[in-house]
């Protein structure tokens, strides 16, 4: 009896082993999309960017984005981690405006909606898998 009990038991427990790993690769690949960034000195504008994610560990991907505005171009590094299923927080960086700041990400399958903040300014975009 005691067997026929743990079977279900250990296929939950089985089945939520295995599903970090394969949420954790639906954020690998290139998203692109759009929303607004708002300079904290500065007018709120439309942006579009195009994000790459590479799996470094089980949980940890690299970050390379490039998103523009009407008025510059910026090229980003980062680093996200996954903190729970479908959730990311990390760090960003860029050299050309020596901006870095904090991110977070909430992936719902092909879509992902991407916040971020700095001492500069803040804002979101929701992208798309390519």
């Amino acid at each position: 009896m005691a067997r026929q009990t743990l079977t279900p038991l250990f296929l939950v427990l089985a089945a939520f082993a295995v599903s970090e790993p394969v949420v954790a690769a639906g954020i690998e690949g290139t998203w692109s999309g759009r929303g607004y960034v708002k300079p904290a000195d500065g007018k709120r504008e439309t942006v579009r960017c195009k994000i790459t994610y590479r799996r470094q560990t089980k949980k940890v991907f690299s970050v390379l984005a490039v998103c523009a505005t009407p008025s510059a171009k910026i090229h980003q590094t980062g680093e996200v981690l996954m903190v729970r299923k479908n959730r990311f927080v990390g760090d960003f960086y860029s050299s050309e405006y020596d901006i870095s700041g904090r991110v977070r990400v909430t992936l719902r399958g092909s879509r992902q909606t991407v916040t971020f903040s700095s001492a500069r300014g803040r804002g979101s975009v929701t992208l798309s898998k390519r």
